[in-house]
């Protein structure tokens, strides 16, 4: 009974967020992402178990045999950093920084790549920006009025978080939305006028307002404001004391800003990163962008893309951590469906290390994936639900819990992990007009190390089962290998090659191509 009345208020919840649109969605995206970071450092439970992997000035000068350890990590709550007045070569380092991240923002979020990114040539571009700029973009009062003006906002923020100062961060603003239009969008359409204007003109006022009260929430030291000083200054979380980097709030860190440290928890956690859809049973932390490219049977298309950005934050001992992924499907030529991309489902995980050995390690997690895929008006998330592997992920309206055991054991150079878990997808209607969805999930994977100094390549081959039991109408049991390499430990590209060999992907999809790449801290 209580299932059922669980079921039933997802439903609710589901349909009427629905009814508010995709605005509410894109709030809740924001939020969620934000919220994320102002959550209050946890307690270390096995913090004793292990010698300390985090190591500052105020750390333990001792380490256990077995030990390694790169450099101290220095004191991250004063750090010792050039305060000086920014000069010229900072304004421009900076400019291109913030340049290059509305590009990489620019692909990453662009549902239509081919139209808006990639049809262009230089004499495209050329009659592009010796146009008059027009008012009349066709964008919408949303995009034009809130989108822009908000990024105008953190471009301000971004100079100002830097070093440079309130004059020189708004023309800052003025740079960087010049640069939009005329050498990023300008590259497949007209500059808008009405962008150049509103971008700075309304995002730097309201910058400024927003630093200030920031700066003020801060003061108030408590949590509630806390949570809302990020909230109205976002670039506290990815710049401190003019240091380029991310805050960690479960280990209390502000990560990138110092040297790469390994200890023994920290070193496990690397060597057993390497698989791909299992999940480590070692939190580690990492920044993490994949893209995978599917070739599809004739019969169904030709091909189908996904792509993330995943973000891990392990607490200081390394035994608890959270991770955020934000994922985007898409295709190519296949029949009812448009080509290009859409937003998908942004999960959010937790995992605890439950028992550890000198050689072995046992996990508990959950991930809950919540309905933020803005529309599947083009039928995109429709078409690559039939490549069933990540269907949490790519559900429309779809809300999915997913408790799991992740284990690994090792010996030298050589490691193997495991994994098995349950899906409890609901409202799952726009899959197979069922409301309710349950699948269970396992898999393995086998690494060994390679000892070649700078490389650090890892070889792993990796088994990946779902069985879907409410299926009535195809098979229940999809099934997928997957061999690879990666390389490095704080730089990590990987590359592998997955082929589906049982059970309904199969029939629709010959491989998939896969690639991703990962900076660990």
């Amino acid at each position: 009974m209580n299932f059922v009345r669980m079921q039933i208020r997802v439903e609710l919840f589901l349909k009427y967020s629905s009814m508010r649109g995709w605005r509410l969605r894109v709030v809740a995206v924001y939020l969620i992402l934000l919220i994320l970071f102002s959550i209050a450092p946890m307690n270390e439970v096995l913090a004793n178990e292990e010698p300390i992997d985090h190591v500052s000035e105020q750390s333990a000068e001792t380490y256990q045999v077995g030990d390694v350890v790169l450099q101290p990590e220095p004191n991250l709550v004063e750090s010792q950093v050039n305060l000086r007045p920014s000069g010229f070569k900072e304004y421009m380092y900076d400019t291109g920084i913030w340049y290059g991240v509305q590009w990489g923002a620019r692909m990453y979020w662009v549902r239509d790549k081919s139209l808006k990114i990639f049809n262009t040539s230089f004499s495209k571009w050329w009659d592009n920006v010796t146009e008059k700029p027009k008012w009349d973009d066709g964008d919408t009062f949303v995009v034009n009025w809130v989108a822009h003006p908000f990024f105008g906002m953190l471009s301000y923020q971004f100079y100002r978080a830097r070093g440079h100062s309130r004059w020189s961060s708004a023309l800052g603003s003025v740079i960087q939305s010049t640069l939009f239009e005329y050498a990023i969008e300008g590259l497949a359409v007209q500059p808008s006028l009405v962008d150049l204007i509103v971008t700075p003109g309304v995002g730097v006022p309201l910058g400024m307002v927003m630093e200030e009260l920031s700066a003020w929430l801060i003061e108030q030291n408590n949590s509630v404001a806390t949570v809302g000083a990020y909230l109205t200054n976002p670039m506290r979380l990815f710049v401190k004391d003019r240091q380029i980097g991310i805050i960690n709030p479960v280990a209390g860190t502000f990560e990138f800003s110092g040297p790469f440290t390994i200890g023994t928890t920290k070193d496990r956690a690397i060597d057993l990163g390497y698989p791909l859809f299992l999940e480590s049973p070692l939190p580690l932390g990492r920044v993490m962008a994949d893209l995978e490219v599917v070739s599809l049977d004739k019969s169904f298309g030709d091909q189908m893309f996904f792509y993330s950005i995943r973000l891990d934050l392990p607490s200081e001992s390394g035994f608890f951590g959270l991770y955020l992924d934000a994922p985007y499907g898409g295709v190519n030529n296949v029949e009812g469906a448009r080509n290009g991309y859409e937003f998908s489902n942004i999960t959010m995980g937790a995992k605890q290390v439950i028992m550890k050995t000198s050689n072995s390690v046992l996990s508990a997690g959950l991930e809950v994936a919540v309905p933020t895929a803005f529309t599947d008006g083009q039928g995109r998330l429709q078409a690559v639900t039939n490549y069933r592997r990540d269907l949490p992920a790519y559900i429309y309206q779809a809300f999915t819990a997913t408790p799991y055991l992740a284990g690994a054991i090792w010996k030298g150079a050589f490691s193997l992990q495991a994994n098995l878990g349950t899906d409890y997808i609901f409202n799952a209607k726009n899959f197979q007009d069922d409301d309710f969805e349950f699948r269970v999930n396992y898999g393995a994977a086998a690494g060994v190390n390679v000892p070649i100094k700078i490389l650090d390549p890892t070889i792993f081959f990796e088994f990946d089962g779902y069985t879907l039991t409410s299926d009535n109408t195809n098979g229940k049991t999809d099934l997928f290998i997957t061999p690879g390499i990666r390389f490095g430990k704080r730089i990590s590209p990987g590359f592998a090659v997955q082929v589906p060999v049982e059970g309904p992907t199969s029939d629709i999809a010959e491989v998939d191509f896969i690639f991703d790449f990962q900076i660990r801290f």
